[in-house]
């Protein structure tokens, strides 16, 4: 009889290295990084993209999760954070406090690489907006802590 030891996936070791790539994922502005150049093959010239490792990745991760709806991604059509229609309704501090609720629910949901510390959301009834600020850290990577600022309206979040 075969055994299996499956302790590898119960224990996390922290990253000391910093070129030790754990996750990696494309660079939310997708930008040509380098020619790949081989000199007998002038006429088939590849280029790369620009990728984002580790912290970064997670980073782009968290992004992702705050500006796609449930039902967006095609093979995982659970994944996203729907808020309904609380950012077509006024901005009101009430409606801030569901949102934010919504967004710690799903964060922990979708994304448990993040530990959410901090999260303030600022409404400005005059450009009918919240200001989002999430103060996070990443256990996997010696908890560094991180700051990802944005606005979310009824157009939706951005950086």
């Amino acid at each position: 009889m075969a055994t299996l030891n499956l302790d590898i996936l119960t224990r996390q070791k922290t990253v000391d290295k910093e070129d030790e790539v754990i996750y990696r994922d494309l660079h939310l502005d997708i930008k040509q990084k380098f020619p790949l150049r081989n000199e007998l093959e002038k006429e088939y010239q590849r280029n790369d993209i620009i990728s984002d490792d580790n912290l970064d990745a997670i980073s782009n991760a968290f992004i992702s999760l705050l500006t796609t709806s449930p039902g967006e991604k095609i093979l995982n059509p659970l994944f996203g954070i729907n808020f309904g229609d609380l950012l077509f309704l006024p901005v009101t501090e009430e409606r801030a406090g569901v949102i934010g609720s919504n967004i710690i629910s799903n964060l922990e949901k979708f994304e448990p690489r993040i530990k959410l510390l901090n999260l303030t959301l600022t409404p400005v009834i005059e450009q009918q907006e919240y200001i989002c600020d999430f103060v996070y850290t990443i256990p996997r990577f010696n908890n560094a802590e991180l700051n990802l600022k944005g606005k979310l309206s009824s157009s939706g979040f951005y950086v």
